[in-house]
């Protein structure tokens, strides 16, 4: 059962007070931010506010007046960060050095939601700026892919405290999770053309070089990168797990006597810039084959008469047209026709559709040529991004990151209430708890692509008659506007939560 409350003259679901609650101006943990000892993450739906501990202000200090740092801002490729006076932190229950207030990222995204060209991007970028800094002196104390984040399609990284001075003759630490988050996963696209997702989905690390190595086997090991960055890599790993193994029990059994005895690997600031390039020439050498899919074409494959089309994308910009949005989700988005309409008329679009290819087009085409405010992402509304990770609250659900003003869509009910067989009345439950406006399209059991759906299916989906679905709408929405399109097998409506 769905929780409901009454905030002032209107019902509202329990996540929805959350948010109101967040907005109320009181500094929140962000329960995603822990790993790191150093710094902790805060959110009052307004400011990003990071704590920090006494050795990382220090960092902070120093790295500030870098000319590195402040170039890769000013490129907007690190988050704009300034110092905040404690006195503008409110009451927030935890005690920090110093506190850092951030750029506010339009819409939090994770990895597992990237198409391929934005993962290559982001890992792109992350070389890019530890190359930058190993020349300057410092380094980056890890490589989560976590730590980048999206303005569009530009790649922010957002992790200002992983940044620390380099200690002559100490290794770049995060090779090994570089390889797991971001190199791993594009070579298992590029050479094998498994999707990375759902192993990203499934485990917050990344993929490890074990799994990498068995999958990339074969000839496959002598493709660019992956006999040393994966096939020795794994190899290494597996011999100095065991040597850990064996340096622990030494230290048990013989004591601190030992510790001299241990080799410790040492690079020069020479090295790592060696081992960047030779991993910054290998992402850019990855590529994807650009293989057919069923939606991934739907912008010239769809079966509208030019008129038809003319009526719907007339229909979508009168809506849009109505008032600016700050944020507008676009479901079921295929190559973006509706989402740049709606850009026209809005802070920023939210672009989600299940068809890979169809996401990496709009990906592609919006880093070319704009707009600047839309951004793809690749989730199957069937089985939509859920809370996960420590706790369940470490990386969250699509529908609480953030409430829509409108939300689009359009030819995608057919396919969850057919393809994934979740009843209608289900689907407008779910669209209604966001309390946001929707332009909805039907599309009807005769029309040609409901029928190819239902082929070598038995005809369960009676809540798609026309009749039926109006009724279920009409209980949870006001329909302020709708229109036929294609004779009748479909037809569009502007909707107004109830």
């Amino acid at each position: 059962m769905v929780e409901r409350l009454i905030i002032g003259d209107r019902t509202a679901t329990a996540d929805t007070v959350r948010m109101e609650l967040h907005r109320s101006g009181q500094l929140q943990r962000d329960a995603g931010s822990f790993r790191d000892r150093n710094n902790r993450v805060f959110d009052d739906g307004t400011r990003i506010v990071r704590g920090i501990s006494e050795a990382a202000f220090e960092n902070w200090l120093l790295v500030s007046r870098e000319p590195f740092f402040s170039d890769l801002v000013a490129e907007g490729k690190l988050v704009a960060t300034d110092l905040l006076d404690g006195s503008e932190v409110a009451d927030i229950g935890e005690s920090w050095h110093a506190y850092l207030v951030h750029d506010r990222i339009p819409f939090v995204t994770y990895p597992y939601e990237w198409p391929f060209g934005m993962l290559k991007d982001a890992a792109r970028l992350y070389l890019e700026i530890l190359q930058r800094a190993v020349a300057a002196g410092w380094t980056m104390k890890d490589a989560s892919a976590y730590n980048v984040q999206w303005v569009g399609a530009r790649p922010v990284f957002i992790d200002i405290p992983s940044l620390e001075p380099h200690r002559p003759g100490t290794p770049w630490v995060g090779y090994r999770q570089f390889c797991m988050m971001f190199l791993n996963p594009l070579m298992l696209q590029a050479y094998r053309g498994i999707d990375y997702r759902p192993f990203l989905r499934g485990s917050l690390e990344g993929i490890d070089p074990q799994t990498a190595s068995r999958i990339l086997s074969g000839l496959a090991r002598f493709r660019k990168g992956v006999l040393g960055h994966v096939f020795l890599h794994s190899r290494m790993d597996r011999k100095y797990a065991d040597k850990d193994l064996d340096h622990a029990k030494s230290l048990t059994e013989n004591g601190e006597k030992n510790v001299a005895r241990n080799t410790i690997f040492t690079q020069s600031s020479a090295m790592i810039l060696g081992t960047i390039d030779g991993l910054r020439r290998t992402v850019e050498k990855l590529e994807i084959a650009d293989i057919r899919t069923t939606w991934g074409s739907y912008d010239t494959d769809h079966s509208y008469s030019e008129v038809a089309l003319a009526a719907k994308k007339a229909f979508v910009e009168n809506c849009v047209r109505l008032r600016r949005r700050r944020m507008v989700w676009d479901l079921g988005c295929n190559t973006g026709v509706f989402s740049r309409i709606a850009a026209g008329n809005a802070d920023y679009v939210v672009a989600v559709d299940g068809d890979n290819k169809a996401v990496e087009r709009l990906y592609r085409e919006i880093k070319q040529s704009g707009p600047s405010n839309i951004l793809p992402l690749v989730i199957d509304l069937g089985n939509a991004s859920p809370d996960q990770g420590w706790r369940g609250r470490e990386r969250k659900a699509l529908e609480r990151r953030g409430r829509p003003d409108l939300i689009l869509c359009l030819a995608l009910i057919h396919h969850l209430v057919i393809t994934a067989n979740i009843p209608v009345a289900e689907f407008v439950d779910w669209l209604r708890e966001f309390d946001s406006e929707v332009v909805l399209e039907w599309v009807g059991p005769k029309d040609d692509l409901t029928q190819m759906l239902l082929r070598n299916r038995v005809n369960q989906y009676a809540d798609l008659a026309a009749d039926k679905f109006e009724k279920t709408i009409a209980e949870r929405f006001r329909i302020a506007a709708a229109e036929d399109l294609k004779g009748g097998s479909r037809k569009v409506y502007h909707l107004l939560p109830r």
